[in-house]
């Protein structure tokens, strides 16, 4: 955009410095609508967040704008403490799988992963350590990951994994290596380290059966915490087998499908 376009009439008339003016936290009119735009209240939020001042990356005041904005979004779809998505982004991706699977019959698992003992970690060795070691699990995640999953933190010291386009039995195969990947975790602490472990709940959509996101994290919990009960560091999951269907469920299936040729003759 031409800097023309973006200094306030009033500052080129002058020759005033447009470049002071952005850097007092307000940047001018789109001359369309004569209103100057306050950044403010942006700027001061990306600077409570850790971010970096997206005015010092460029000259070019559109692209100052520009990279306000950028920041903004990429701050609103990120977890803060571990750079992967958070839990409003995540489900959004989660309702959009899970609306593709029924649209191409194709499933999507879901894995969600929690820190096993993580307050005790907290307690004995402090809330930083807590944090670095929430980090290191998110680093080990991204680095397991194929370029179409998404992994979030969707609470505390709980994590989720989309993995569209994959069968029951690939979805297994995919939460398998990444569990094994955490498990042990070893976390560096300067001149000591420590040793976590993480459960892990394995589910996938059904492509005939619409839910909501929030219902298939749920199953996705309750396999997590079957992991727990079984002692902690597993996974869980329900079988990739066919449900075997006994004698009296293939006679009655028989005998309906009998009535239904009957009363369509």
């Amino acid at each position: 955009m031409p800097i023309f376009q973006i200094v306030p009439n009033k500052f080129r008339v002058l020759g005033r410095d447009y470049r002071a003016f952005f850097e007092s936290g307000y940047m001018s009119e789109n001359s369309l609508y004569g209103n100057e735009l306050n950044l403010t209240n942006a700027l001061r939020i990306l600077r409570q967040a850790g971010r970096p001042d997206p005015r010092s990356l460029s000259e070019d005041p559109g692209l100052q704008i520009q990279g306000v904005i950028d920041a903004l979004c990429d701050l609103s779809v990120h977890d803060g403490l571990t750079g992967l998505v958070n839990a409003t982004f995540f489900h959004a991706v989660l309702s959009r799988e899970i609306n593709r699977s029924l649209r191409t019959g194709r499933t999507c698992g879901l894995l969600v992963i929690d820190v096993d003992h993580f307050k005790q970690i907290n307690d004995t060795y402090g809330h930083n350590a807590g944090d670095l070691a929430l980090q290191t699990l998110a680093d080990q995640l991204k680095n397991g990951l194929r370029g179409m999953d998404t992994a979030a933190r969707i609470g505390g010291d709980e994590f989720a994994v989309i993995l569209p386009e994959c069968t029951p039995p690939d979805a297994v195969h995919a939460a398998t290596r990444i569990h094994a990947a955490l498990n042990p975790l070893i976390v560096a602490l300067g001149q000591t380290s420590i040793k976590l472990t993480t459960s892990g709940g394995l589910v996938w959509t059904n492509p005939s059966i619409m839910v909501e996101s929030v219902t298939l994290v749920s199953e996705a919990d309750q396999e997590m915490y079957q992991a727990k009960r079984n002692g902690r560091g597993r996974l869980c999951y329900k079988s990739t087998e066919p449900a075997a269907i006994s004698y009296q469920e293939r006679t009655a299936l028989l005998d309906l499908q009998i009535e239904e040729n009957i009363d369509g003759r």
